[in-house]
């Protein structure tokens, strides 16, 4: 699956030049600059965008003109020379861009800084990259401290071949895997062991790792059929997932509401290394028989919600986890939520080798309370192999870990 990013839309105000004083802080522009170089460089094409006219320097010289002078030409938009071009933060805006420039929204992200930039591409569908190198406006998007960052994302996420190493699409069943998981093989080793630290431990590049699933489920698409998104709770009772502040702002990003407490672990469960050595059996139950659904979850921190936001009409839940083995955490959490009537989509960082994924059966059950299971019932197995979609994809994470870790301005 190739995808490759195809256009970038710029704002104008705290992004290229400080709001307040024309250029801004030179180093900081130097550094936009070289942003722009490297979108030339690579046939990244960009275009830039502006509700109102901008000038720069004691001669008030024209924004476009100062920028095209050190640029050369490129796309520059404002209401002031086309009148045609809908205003932000309107959805016809983006619609009017993308046309105009020949993108598709998943090709395409935004790079902008102030609310009115967080509203248009939220209106848009298109990823938010948020630019806090002039200023910092909001607590909203993806946040970069600097130019070089952002390039760094775009060149190490944004340009790639494989976006899905392993899926399962039969039915009602979607899962989605980066790449496969083991520390033992020599060819994952490497990702497998920083994926694991950073989940596990908190160590590794955790940021990386939300930047490749993020970028994954952008791309493809996923996200245009998401209502909410829920992570798998860890093993300990009441506890949250990792990955919680990093799902809120990508819910954001696609109104696509997180859900941070919507699966609940009411019972700590065993873990399936400590239960294999203990003789216990492992299986689903382990899994079904310590959490459940809560009725009434966030909306924010200080906000829940006075009924079940999956009980008004067929909702879209997208489910996520770090390393998924046999599937047992996240099939037990999407037997719960089909009880609603909720469709799920399940995707992880990474899918362990050699190991079939178990779908569950059909249960009947109340999944707001706690349940016992007498056993699971196994409906379907699908074996590891047949699903490996991308045999390049663990060569290419394991070059996008690299390139992450030493990134630097091409030459």
């Amino acid at each position: 699956m190739i995808s490759k990013i195809k256009g970038v839309i710029l704002s104008v105000e705290d992004t290229l030049v400080r709001q307040a004083g024309g250029e801004g802080v030179p180093s900081a522009f130097a550094e936009v600059t070289k942003l722009i170089r490297f979108l030339q460089l690579t046939g990244i094409e960009f275009v830039v965008t502006t509700n109102r006219p901008w000038t720069v320097g004691p001669d008030k010289t024209p924004l476009r003109e100062r920028l095209q002078e050190r640029w050369g030409p490129f796309p520059y938009l404002s209401l002031e020379d086309d009148p045609n071009m809908p205003p932000r933060p309107r959805a016809a805006f983006t619609e009017y861009i993308l046309q105009k420039m020949g993108w598709t929204d998943t090709e395409t992200v935004y790079i902008g800084s102030t609310e009115n930039d967080m509203r248009t591409a939220v209106n848009g569908g298109l990823l938010f990259l948020r630019a806090t190198w002039y200023a910092d406006h909001l607590d909203y998007g993806f946040d970069f401290a600097t130019p070089k960052d952002i390039a760094r994302f775009l060149a190490v996420f944004c340009r790639r071949e494989h976006l899905w190493g392993y899926q399962i699409v039969d039915g009602d069943f979607e899962y989605y895997a980066i790449a496969p998981f083991s520390t033992m093989k020599e060819a994952f080793a490497a990702y497998s062991a920083d994926a694991r630290s950073a989940a596990k431990h908190g160590l590794g590049h955790f940021d990386f790792w939300v930047g490749a699933l993020v970028s994954s489920l952008y791309f493809s698409g996923i996200h245009k059929r998401v209502d909410y998104i829920a992570g798998y709770p860890g093993h300990q009772k009441a506890s949250g997932n990792a990955m919680d502040s990093a799902l809120a702002i990508f819910g954001k990003c696609f109104r696509s509401r997180f859900l941070p407490d919507l699966v609940q672990r009411h019972t700590t469960a065993t873990k399936m290394q400590t239960a294999r050595n203990s003789g216990v059996i492992v299986g689903h139950n382990i899994q079904l028989d310590t959490i459940k659904l809560n009725r009434t979850p966030h909306k924010s921190a200080t906000d829940v919600y006075k009924a079940s936001p999956l009980d008004k009409k067929r909702k879209t839940v997208l489910l996520i986890d770090d390393i998924c083995t046999r599937g047992y955490s996240m099939e037990a959490a999407r037997a719960y939520l089909q009880q609603t009537g909720t469709k799920v989509i399940m995707a992880s960082w990474l899918k362990t080798i050699n190991t079939d994924i178990e779908r569950l059966g059909d249960y009947k059950f109340d999944p707001y309370i706690i349940n016992n299971f007498a056993a699971a019932n196994i409906a379907k197995v699908y074996p590891y192999r047949n699903y490996l979609t991308s045999l390049q994809a663990p060569t290419e994470l394991t070059r996008m870990l690299e390139s992450y870790v030493t990134w630097d301005w091409p030459v």
